[in-house]
This record gives structure tokens, sequence and C-alpha cells, in this order.
């Protein structure tokens, strides 16, 4: 063998140790997922999910929008959206001062309306819960605002909380439903 074919072969045999170091690193000894260990949390415009660590098989993320006072930000109402066997579960916590008997109105584009009457109250607001049916998740996933008028000082009072990003959202808690489901 002449000198140069001794160096192109030693400089072979390096570069192909350096890949099958590299490449056994990343294949054969690859790191797992840091969210398989912590809880995440991820903001898709207006909306929030969380999730717990994907080790906990049976946690569950769960979508949220807060609306916040103009200058002080202080939380006022929510919504958030918590999968419930094979259907999502859609809870308002409205302000504290609310009138109760009537309930609250939900309202999503012009076709989808429910009146929902409350649950309880909390120290956080007065909470009313409901199954997602078909209509109404596929009328959240289409328009772009969803309304929640509530009673309070004897007039109605809309509460316009954004779609932006829920559909961002969905799909991304449809990414770590299916990481945990491994």
């Amino acid at each position: 063998m002449t000198q140069t074919n001794t160096v192109l072969i030693a400089i072979g045999a390096f570069v192909l140790g350096v890949v099958a170091t590299f490449g056994a690193e990343h294949f054969l000894f690859a790191k797992k997922d840091l969210r398989d260990d912590m809880q995440t949390v991820g903001v898709y415009q207006g909306w929030r999910l969380s999730c717990p660590p994907r080790t906990s098989k049976a946690g569950v993320c769960v979508l949220q929008q807060a609306l916040g006072r103009k200058g002080s930000n202080a939380v006022i109402a929510e919504l958030n959206v918590v999968p419930k066997d094979k259907a999502d579960m859609l809870s308002i916590v409205a302000p504290l001062g609310v009138f109760i008997l009537p309930g609250l109105k939900v309202s999503v584009g012009s076709n989808e309306q429910k009146t929902l009457q409350y649950k309880t109250c909390l120290q956080m607001g007065c909470v009313a819960t409901m199954p997602m049916d078909s209509g109404f998740a596929d009328a959240m996933a289409k328009n772009g605002a969803i309304q929640v008028t509530v009673v309070a000082d004897g007039k109605p009072a809309a509460l316009n909380f954004s779609l932006a990003g829920y559909r961002d959202a969905l799909a991304a808690r449809a990414v770590d439903t299916a990481a945990r489901s491994k």
C-alpha cells in the first residue's frame, strides 16, 4: 500500500468511528423525551394546554382560557376543556355575583347555543359544566369566538372568549395523548 492509501484508510476509519459513536448515542442509547417525567404547559394564542407527566398514563391534558379584567389582568372568568370518556367536558367559571337562577348561555357561531345551570359556586367563581357533543365541538373548532352570557346586576353580560389557537391546542393534546398511550 502506498502512503496515500494508508492515510485515506486512516481518515476513513476515523470518520466511521465518529459516525458509529454518535450514531450509537442517538440510535442505540436514545434519550427519552423530557416530557415523560415532567408537567408541560403550552400556550396556543389565547389557549393554555397543561399536561401531566406522560408517565402518568391516567393523566389528561386540560385546555384553558382565562378572561382578565382590563388593566389588572385579574381573572374574572375561564373556560376549561377536559376529556372525559370519549368526549370533552366544557366547564365555565363565571365571576362571583352572577344571578344563579337563570344559569348562563353559551353560544358558538350562529347555530350552537346552550343554556346551563350552575353546579356550584366556589371562591374563584360559579361553575357550570356540559358535555360537548359533536356539533358543539365542531362549532368550537370552526368558529373564532365563544360567548358566555351571564346575568349580573339584573342585566345580561356577555363574556367573549377567543377560539384562536384552540385547534392548535387540540392537535397538541392529541400528540400528547398518543405518546401517553405507548
